[in-house]
């Protein structure tokens, strides 16, 4: 599971750089490298005018444009196909086409999700978690039993035996339930669900998968087009939530909590897997997509500013700016990986369905 979710950001990472690479062989750039990763190459080979490789970093992947600097040494031939040399406007998609190419992905993704049909899940009477100091684990509930009947009530539908519960606070009520294939009976004391007069055991139930329900074409892309844009504003939310909120930086995640969650869906399903990956896909368009060097948001906002001033912008200011951006993304960096190493040594990337 950890190699295909390995797998799939990295074929994430291919799709973002083939947008940058498509878009500079578009407007006759010359693409000097295509890489996955980076440098020293593990593989390498020269095709045309282009050197494809994997990289021994997974961390990540590039294209180098020819000309991607005004201090760049170029054949003279080479000149008039630079980065620099084309108008602005050619340099800014060139620029934004990988993440272009990342949120299209995203959206075909989310509209495979929704067209090859929505898992469904039911719920069942088998006991997936006790809540601490319940009357579930008071009782002596645990993981895996099948809770069969409460009081008189005995049903294989979870709401049920919670309706018995919920018309018992702070009452004992007997539970029946099946262990290893007996049948035992629990006496358990029903608490108090807090701000209501119903009561609560403290149990939680699993669910199983019954199907997929698929939907036609035109509902399925509707869906995922409204998917790409209510994520999109979650993303920007979480992102200024990340200077103001503490808890906000607690939910970040480095690219090991990245893997880790992405191979859990894999256990529950494809298609949750593909949506996650969707969502991966378009957090790392938006993401790029900041004002920031060295990201490719960054470059684009220098490419507006030398269009505006008529000049280019100091190599010096590039530079300095380029390591404020750098500083920044390791502070992020480090603490997702600190939440990421408190994850393992604690309760793990346990997902529910």
């Amino acid at each position: 599971m950890i190699v295909i979710a390995i797998l799939g950001i990295g074929f994430l990472i291919m799709i973002h750089e083939l947008g940058h690479f498509l878009a500079a062989k578009a407007f006759g750039m010359r693409a000097e490298k295509f890489y996955l990763g980076f440098p020293p190459a593990a593989l390498k080979k020269k095709i045309g005018e282009t050197e494809y490789g994997i990289g021994f970093i997974p961390l990540g992947g590039y294209v180098k444009i020819s000309g991607m600097t005004r201090e760049e040494e170029l054949p003279e031939d080479v000149k008039s196909r630079a980065y620099v040399t084309k108008p602005v406007w050619q340099r800014i998609i060139v620029i934004s086409a990988g993440a272009a190419m990342n949120l299209a992905f995203a959206a075909l993704l989310f509209f495979v999700f929704y067209w090859q049909g929505l898992p469904e899940y039911r719920a069942t009477v088998n006991v997936s978690a006790v809540q601490a100091d319940s009357g579930a684990e008071r009782a002596g509930l645990q993981p895996d039993d099948r809770l069969l009947a409460v009081n008189s009530v005995n049903s294989d539908e979870p709401e049920a035996l919670r309706d018995e519960l919920r018309s018992h606070p702070g009452q004992t009520v007997t539970l029946t339930i099946e262990r290893d294939g007996n049948q035992l009976l629990l006496p358990a004391t029903v608490g108090l669900k807090e701000g209501t007069n119903e009561g609560q055991l403290g149990v939680v139930f699993d669910s199983e998968y019954v199907g997929n329900h698929a939907l036609p074409v035109a509902e399925a892309a509707t869906l995922a087009l409204s998917d790409v844009k209510f994520i999109t504003g979650e993303v920007f939310i979480a992102i200024k939530n990340l200077f103001i909120s503490e808890k906000s930086r607690e939910g970040l995640s480095s690219p090991i909590g990245i893997v880790a969650f992405s191979s859990k869906t894999i256990e529950l399903g494809w298609g949750f897997y593909l949506r996650v990956l969707g969502f991966i896909s378009l957090q790392l368009a938006i993401f790029n997509l900041l004002p920031l060097l060295p990201l490719d948001g960054g470059h684009v906002l220098f490419n507006i500013i030398e269009k505006i001033k008529g000049s280019p912008v100091r190599r010096e200011i590039f530079e300095r700016v380029s390591v404020v951006g750098l500083m920044l993304f390791a502070l992020l960096f480090l603490t997702g990986l600190m939440n990421d190493v408190q994850r393992l040594m604690g309760p793990g990337f346990e997902i529910q369905p």
